[in-house]
């Protein structure tokens, strides 16, 4: 039985770990080639060894979400390496530190919504660019 993202890419951020490296590997299983994602280098490989360990196909870029040099420089690898970019889950994200809010110093918060948020938006800035040159992915 065919899956259902065969001949797909897929680029998971934060997918070294946790959520992205169950996602990494679904999209695997489903058929898609998997570009993983992660700040941590040693995370990273284990989901591409887990992916190619299971018959799937996938490899691995140190990203730095908070960067829009990395993330430009991640979505090229993705189509440099497979051609083209179907999908994407922009999972990369930071607890912050476990603090009260009067206590919270700015460098914190700033660092915080520099992945969480920013991150995200340059994910889907470079990610959005590149599928409509290629018309590969849904993006609206």
């Amino acid at each position: 039985m065919a899956g259902r993202l065969d001949w797909k890419v897929a680029l998971v951020t934060g997918g070294g770990s946790g959520i992205g490296q169950a996602t990494a590997l679904a999209f695997a299983r489903e058929g898609a080639k998997v570009v993983v994602a992660d700040v941590l280098v040693e995370g990273g490989e284990d989901t591409v060894k887990r992916v190619n360990s299971a018959s799937g196909e996938a490899v691995f870029v140190k990203t730095n979400v908070a960067e829009a040099a990395e993330v430009e420089a991640m979505v090229e690898y993705a189509v440099d390496t497979y051609g083209r970019l179907d999908c994407a889950f922009n999972n990369a994200s930071i607890a912050g530190a476990g603090a009260r809010t009067a206590e919270y110093t700015r460098e914190q918060w700033d660092r915080v919504i520099s992945v969480n948020l920013t991150g995200v938006w340059l994910c889907m800035k470079y990610e959005i660019d590149q599928m409509e040159k290629t018309g590969c992915g849904r993006y609206r």
